[in-house]
């Protein structure tokens, strides 16, 4: 835009003089004053006339010999417009002024007013004016404010900067350097090897797909029982023919046994004396799945009498129990004094 030509006020051109015969005279544009009425900016004025507001978020930079870029922010919540402005020094001097019939903008209550001006001096060397800050030259950047921000650099952006804004050039290296580091830890990955042991065959380098395996022994391994680098699986141990137990009850009053090919074997004891001869009813601890074998008993003899002698002979049997008959055999009554026990087989 075009520069305004402000007028310098005698106060302020005192000051500015002073300061060019090197005395001590502050020429900071501390504050800038707003108005709205019509004035003429003449060098007699000590105040802004209709000055409504004073804002000291100012900033600005010396273009030239006689220019200065100058900007005013404010974002109170008010409205207003202004035709005019003056730029006042530290100490309160009104340095110069500017007036306009036309607002030179309008500010509305939801809005931040950013005014930047390039303003034309009547005597050169200004660049000895100073501002009280140079942050306002445009507003900083905000997730909720358009601004100026400061770009970071790779290792700004790469120490997680959360004040500076990072480019698609930043993103872009460090995006690369992540993908070297990856690519560095696979390669490292890749160069080691894996071989199997024991019973595990197989492996190699890690730079593609490996397959690790166990060999299974057959039945016929199993029953050779010489193979060291063969697993034994539950279908090698029924192929080879091995039998387990699946249940048991051990205990010498009545106990039995059963094996994985179905095989069942019970024992028991009847205790008691009996004289003379009688059938006597046997329940098996658990019953028999499909058939009895058969049954047998052994007459206990704790008196070990000499005389007389009882025998143990089935009568029938069932899967659930069987029926014995104890026998003398001289048909004498003499006890079977001890009881006797009895072991019976079936599937």
């Amino acid at each position: 835009m075009t520069a305004l030509k402000l007028i310098m006020t005698t106060a302020g051109l005192g000051r500015f003089t002073a300061a060019q015969a090197s005395d001590d005279i502050d020429l900071t544009i501390a504050s800038v004053g707003l108005t709205a009425a019509e004035f003429v900016a003449a060098p007699t004025l000590t105040a802004l006339p209709g000055e409504f507001r004073r804002l000291g978020a100012v900033s600005g930079s010396v273009e030239a010999q006689n220019i200065v870029h100058l900007t005013v922010t404010d974002d109170a919540a008010i409205s207003y417009p202004i035709t005019g402005f003056g730029m006042f020094l530290a100490d309160g001097t009104l340095f110069a002024a500017y007036s306009q019939a036309v607002p030179i903008a309008e500010k509305s209550i939801g809005s931040m007013m950013a005014l930047a001006i390039d303003i034309a001096f009547p005597a050169a060397g200004v660049e000895q004016l100073t501002f009280g800050s140079t942050d306002f030259l445009n507003p900083p950047g905000t997730e909720a404010r358009k601004g100026v921000v400061e770009l970071a650099t790779l290792a700004e952006a790469q120490a997680g900067d959360t004040v500076r804004v990072t480019t698609g050039a930043v993103v872009k290296a460090m995006i690369a350097g992540f993908a070297a580091s990856v690519i560095e830890a696979i390669d490292g990955l890749a160069q080691r090897t894996i071989y199997g042991s024991g019973l595990v065959k197989g492996g190699g380098r890690n730079d593609t797909n490996r397959t690790l395996t166990v060999d299974a022994a057959g039945g016929v391994d199993v029953q050779a029982g010489t193979a060291l680098d063969k697993a034994v699986t539950p279908a090698a141990l029924k192929a080879a023919g091995v039998i387990y137990i699946v249940g048991s009850s051990l205990t010498a009053q009545g106990g039995y046994r059963e094996w994985s090919d179905g095989y069942i074997e019970q024992w028991g004891y009847v205790d008691g004396s009996y004289t003379g001869e009688l059938a006597i009813n046997i329940a098996f601890p658990i019953p028999f799945r499909a058939e009895c074998f058969g049954i047998s008993g052994t007459i206990r003899n704790t008196a070990q009498s000499t005389s007389g002698a009882h025998l143990v002979q089935e009568v029938s049997v069932s899967l659930a129990g069987a029926v014995v008959f104890l026998q003398s055999d001289n048909n004498t009554t003499n006890d079977a004094a001890g009881g006797f026990r009895w072991r019976a087989t079936g599937r």
